[in-house]
């Protein structure tokens, strides 16, 4: 008989790690060092003043655009991953050794 396909469970664990992933990537702290900006920055963002956080919805914003890009990208290559591993174990055909396959009685015989 033939082994399970692991291609569904790996691609929702795919799709859970990306969107983890997205979390820590979108909400992580990035170092805030003075540096000076290659172009002038906007008139409406002069009077922000440098290292103030986001608003919470420009947050929630990238959370909900980034899961729409992560959990997809993530289920794909966790699809990929689960085919090869299952294509490594050899679990998509029965070994066939050649002989023939037993049989229950009667199971030829014409129906009643």
């Amino acid at each position: 008989m033939p082994g399970r396909n692991l291609a569904k469970p790996f691609a929702i664990a795919g799709f859970i790690l990306a969107e983890i992933y997205m979390l820590f990537t979108v909400l992580g702290h990035y170092g805030h060092e003075t540096q000076l900006l290659p172009a002038p920055p906007l008139a409406e963002a002069v009077a922000v003043p440098a290292g103030t956080p986001p608003p919470l919805s420009a947050k929630i914003t990238r959370v909900v655009v980034c899961a729409v890009f992560f959990g997809p990208f993530g289920a794909l290559v966790g699809t990929g991953v689960g085919l090869l591993v299952s294509g490594l174990r050899g679990d998509f055909r029965q070994k066939n050794d050649g002989s023939p396959t037993p049989q229950s009685p009667g199971a030829n015989s014409p129906p009643r």
